[in-house]
């Protein structure tokens, strides 16, 4: 891993394990020696300011560092590399504002000393933040979604009851309380409040940004705006329906809102927005539905236009719509039943869906419909899949028997030929023994000129961190037994 300056240029031949962002001018570095690592800082010019010797090492604020030199003894460094002063303590961190968070047993309490080694704040803490701009963010519970702020003296200034608090510069913070029950940390809604204890809003943000220039972008339950120092909407500038986040880059706002980016002049005159029509021929495109009910459920649903018949062009669409939606609670993954959100629920999980397209040729298509649904606070994802072969004359929906001839036993020749994929190639050597136990009528499938794919949900025959596992396999392997006079390969070969 190295380092290039804006035109591209290499600024250091050496090579490292590990290179931080820089902050302040300098960036951490991370070298292995033996069964060690040690760290050292870059500076703007790709040169080494400080050697790859320390235990551990945080990055610079303003001109100081601080660095682990051995177990229980930290040191503040300046720009130059020299020790400023050395600390002696189970665990030294943070640094901010002159101070540091410090414990004397391992794991805690935590309190705060200065650069000079004197007790500023006694260690009651079970959490403690660094200081940034006369404030820092503590708790005393050993409960989670219990956080309160306190100034350099350690006087509280909003008291521990918040689930979540987050400094947003410019001597604001985003309080949040809790909202929703999930199995771990709490969702937070979020008020706005300052650095002296008054609070200037309801609690009504899901999403808040830092200030810059006395402003912040701030998403609630429909849409996502600009607010002042106040917390007032500020209506002059543009406005979307949706989440994200919204930035002030001079004369022009860039939007990042339900997953497209948008730059819009600041009387909301469009500059530049994303394509919400997909043109497939001159005869059909597709246009892109955003269904968002709640701000933690999006689906990109496709609707087809164009087919002669508007009958079967209407029932397509609202079957891709109910094959879009997904529902947790349900057995099935595809949901069979209309499924109702409102904005005003509190849901224990996000989900985003899409589509891709996987083959087109004049009147066959091909979607894939995909979806990712997370519980609140937890770190896997589950991904969901529906594969779509679409006749746009009729708006058939195709099963993989359909490319087949009745009584071929095609069912029998397809398995024969993934169990000689599992057994012969080595990139297969992950599937569970004996888990595949052959194809169904409702085998989820997909296909294009030259090959049929089969394809398996995580977990189905394979560790769940494989994803969806893909037999591919020609056409030309299985051309005995393809219905020729069938309609679906009629569709592919036109």
């Amino acid at each position: 891993m190295g380092v290039l300056d804006e035109k591209g240029h290499k600024l250091t031949d050496a090579v490292y394990d590990y290179i931080g962002n820089y902050k302040d001018g300098y960036a951490v570095i991370r070298k292995t020696y033996g069964n060690k690592y040690r760290y050292g800082y870059l500076n703007l010019k790709g040169g080494e300011s400080c050697e790859t010797k320390y235990i551990e090492a945080n990055d610079f604020n303003g001109n100081y560092a601080l660095v682990k030199i051995k177990d229980r003894e930290y040191s503040l460094i300046d720009n130059q590399c020299n020790i400023v002063n050395t600390y002696k303590y189970e665990y030294v961190g943070s640094y901010g504002n002159d101070m540091m968070v410090f414990s004397i047993l391992l794991g805690g309490p935590y309190g705060y000393i200065s650069k000079e080694d004197r007790i500023v704040i006694n260690p009651i803490y079970s959490y403690a933040r660094e200081f940034i701009d006369g404030i820092s963010i503590v708790s005393t519970s050993n409960e989670i979604d219990k956080y309160g702020v306190i100034d350099k003296l350690g006087r509280p200034i909003y008291g521990e009851i918040y689930s979540d608090i987050k400094y947003l510069g410019e001597g604001r913070l985003a309080l949040g309380l809790p909202i929703g029950k999930t199995k771990s940390k709490s969702r937070s809604i979020y008020a706005i409040g300052d650095d002296k204890g008054t609070i200037f809003t309801k609690f009504k943000f899901f999403k808040v940004n830092n200030f810059s220039n006395g402003m912040a972008s701030v998403s609630d339950s429909r849409k996502t705006f600009f607010i002042n120092k106040d917390g007032k909407e500020l209506n002059n500038l543009p406005i979307f329906l949706g989440s994200g986040k919204l930035d002030l880059l001079g004369d022009i706002v860039q939007a990042y809102v339900d997953y497209y980016i948008y730059y819009l002049a600041q009387n909301n005159k469009m500059i530049y927005g994303p394509n919400k029509t997909i043109n497939l021929s001159g005869t059909y495109s597709i246009i892109i539905e955003k269904y968002r009910p709640n701000i933690n459920y999006l689906i990109y649903i496709p609707n087809i236009y164009g087919m002669n018949d508007k009958n079967a062009e209407n029932q397509i669409n609202l079957e891709l719509r109910r094959l879009s939606i997904f529902d947790p609670p349900s057995d099935d993954i595809y949901v069979q039943t209309q499924l109702i959100i409102t904005d005003e629920e509190i849901l224990p999980y996000n989900y985003y869906g899409n589509f891709k397209i996987l083959f087109y040729k004049e009147n066959l298509l091909v979607l894939d419909l995909v979806g990712y649904y997370s519980e609140i606070n937890q770190e896997s994802i589950l991904q969901v899949r529906k594969t779509c072969s679409i006749n746009l004359l009729t708006g058939k929906l195709y099963k993989i028997k359909d490319l087949f001839n009745e009584g071929s036993n095609w069912d029998i020749e397809i398995n024969n030929n993934i169990l000689k994929i599992i057994k012969e190639e080595p990139n297969y050597n992950f599937i569970f023994p004996d888990s595949f136990k052959g194809i169904t009528e409702n085998q989820d499938f997909y296909i294009d000129n030259d090959n049929l794919y089969i394809y398996y949900h995580p977990e189905k025959i394979a560790p769940e961190s494989m994803g969806f596992i893909t037999f591919t396999i020609p056409l030309k392997n299985i051309d005995k037994i393809i219905n020729k006079e069938g309609e679906l390969y009629k569709l592919l070969t036109g």
